[in-house]
């Protein structure tokens, strides 16, 4: 049989993998759009990056688990980011605060698949100096992508970010939480490894993909 041609059974099983990667996407996108939203509009300061990327590390956790495919992690978090760009359709966007939450959630997606590669990742609890160095990683992308976007256009000394504290706090202290936050999540999860069964299905994930995409839009 030529192998150009896939089998029934590999064609669906395809479909099945493809189903499980949207299903989380979607999902982020949806807890990117609503609680990211709800958090910036608080009077009062909160780390959003320090609750957020643990979320984020959820659904990706979850997709590679359910897969066993570590290209869908970064495949998860490729979703997330397409969802976030749907709001360049909105008037009157800003650019730079519709692209830069899309890098960082890709940065999110990188640093957890090649922690999950160079370290041989088994599933089981995640040893603290691993989450310690993904939850770092990205923000180390965020940062490049902001230099590159911002130094061009002369932003650099009104952003908040290059501040000294705001980068220690950013970096040290958010960074800090986001990988105690991993790290105990992964003990959890091995404890109650398979309690949670999923049925996945082409039409609802891709219907999760879309309500992701509107929400995303309204907010």
């Amino acid at each position: 049989m030529d192998k150009e041609f896939m089998t029934t059974e590999e064609k669906i099983s395809k479909l099945h993998t493809l189903s499980i990667i949207l299903f989380w996407g979607a999902l982020w996108g949806i807890v990117e759009a609503t609680i990211g939203y709800i958090l910036h509009a608080l009077p009062f300061s909160i780390p959003t990056g320090s609750i957020l990327f643990p979320i984020g590390y959820y659904f990706m956790h979850k997709s590679y688990k359910e897969t066993k495919d570590l290209k869908s992690i970064l495949y998860t978090s490729a979703i997330a980011a397409f969802i976030k760009l749907i709001n360049l359709f909105v008037p009157s966007a800003q650019i730079i605060r519709i692209f830069t939450p899309s890098a960082c959630i890709l940065f999110e997606g990188l640093s957890v698949t090649i922690l999950y590669k160079l370290s041989e990742y088994d599933e089981g609890p995640m040893k603290f100096i691993h989450s310690l160095i993904m939850s770092l990683a990205w923000r180390v992308g965020y940062y490049l992508i902001n230099l590159i976007i911002f130094i061009p256009l002369s932003l650099a000394k009104s952003s908040s970010i290059f501040n000294r504290d705001k980068f220690i706090e950013f970096f040290f202290i958010h960074g800090f939480i986001n990988s105690v936050i991993v790290y105990f999540y992964s003990k959890f999860a091995a404890k109650n490894n398979g309690k949670l069964k999923i049925k996945y299905n082409p039409a609802f994930s891709t219907s999760l993909f879309i309500l992701a995409l509107v929400i995303q839009y309204l907010v």
